[in-house]
């Protein structure tokens, strides 16, 4: 017989493609219940069968309706369970955010959406157009890094730019959107025009 440990019981991985919520520690559970489950595939052969559910709370924060499997080693926070609370999730490249009920992003800020299909979000990547195939590509420039390039293709305007980049018109340019709030001094003092001196 081998054991396999477990991760600490304090850690939680919160997984888009997981339908429920999740343990296989007994002792986190509160208001357990016993419950005649379905099994479940955990990834390659393993998987489980769920026997139970309660809710797991550390005072501040708490789940509901989690799924108990003796057979799972990681506790598993499902998005789709968090947003059936009402709430949201964004994921960035260092944190997932749990935002609170309400939140709503700008659509110019959406580049494509995976529908919920049950209880996982699923992307049909033959539905995308190539326009947003590109722009799904496209990392945003900082502020810095937009003059830069403005400056270095001689104070192009920022359309053209990434026209350059979205229809491959250049070599070494990165492949990013650019944009800008400020003004460049430059551009406008060469648009200026001086007053005619009178004879």
């Amino acid at each position: 017989m081998q054991v396999r440990p477990r991760r600490p019981i304090n850690s939680w991985f919160v997984d888009s493609g997981c339908s429920r919520h999740m343990t296989g520690n007994h002792a986190l559970l509160q208001d357990f219940k016993l419950k005649n489950g379905t099994h479940v595939a955990f990834g390659g052969d393993a998987g489980g069968k769920i026997t139970g559910e309660g809710t797991v709370s550390n005072g501040v924060i708490s789940f509901d309706k989690v799924n108990y499997c003796a057979q799972l080693n990681f506790n598993l926070l499902s998005v789709s369970q968090i947003c059936d609370k009402s709430y949201s999730t964004l994921f960035d490249d260092s944190f997932c955010y749990i935002l609170k009920p309400g939140f709503k992003i700008d659509n110019e800020w959406v580049v494509v959406k995976a529908p919920r299909d049950r209880d996982v979000y699923k992307l049909d990547m033959s539905q995308i157009d190539a326009e947003t195939e590109t722009t799904c590509l496209i990392a945003h420039a900082s502020n810095n890094e937009s003059h830069l390039w403005h400056r270095r293709l001689g104070h192009s305007n920022f359309r053209n730019m990434n026209r350059l980049v979205t229809e491959n018109h250049a070599v070494g340019i990165p492949s990013k959107k650019f944009s800008t709030t400020d003004l460049c001094p430059a551009c406008l003092k060469g648009k200026q025009h001086r007053m005619s001196f009178k004879s």
